[in-house]
């Protein structure tokens, strides 16, 4: 039990993951392969869906921080999808790469694709959404300020 206590973070994170990744799968198999999108673009248009969604699951039920002003969430949000643009970048070579170059099954390169972006995920939003880390970067500005 104490393990869990101590990996709560994690754990609720993996669900959640888990659930974003799911969307971020299903918009893309429906964009690419049905509505035939080009590949970078379904990926992105996937991308884009799944993290907003991941956004407040991530804030709310991960790290359960509060709703404050709309100039903080906005804060949040813009090192949210700033640290995810790097996993983007990743996102789309990785899927080019393995689908167009290679060319390997592109469902289950999403697949792989969303393990290995997840684990980047988690640790650029635990840093996000870290109060302690809050607080450093505030107290690093202050001391800048000076």
């Amino acid at each position: 039990m104490e393990l869990i206590k101590k990996h709560r973070d994690f754990l609720v994170y993996c669900l959640f993951g888990f659930m974003a990744s799911l969307i971020n799968i299903i918009v893309f198999t429906i964009a690419h392969n049905n509505l035939k999108i080009p590949l970078w673009l379904a990926n992105t248009i996937a991308w884009l869906i799944s993290n907003v969604f991941s956004f407040f699951v991530t804030k709310f039920y991960v790290f359960k921080t509060k709703m404050g002003n709309y100039k903080m969430m906005f804060k949040e949000g813009s090192y949210f999808l700033a640290s995810r643009l790097f996993s983007l970048l990743f996102d789309d070579l990785f899927m080019i790469v393995a689908v167009l170059v290679l060319p390997l099954n592109n469902i289950i390169i999403k697949v792989i694709d969303q393990l290995v972006v997840g684990l980047f995920n988690y640790f650029s939003s635990k840093w996000i959404f870290n109060y302690n880390n809050r607080n450093l970067l505030e107290k690093i500005k202050h001391l800048r300020s000076k």
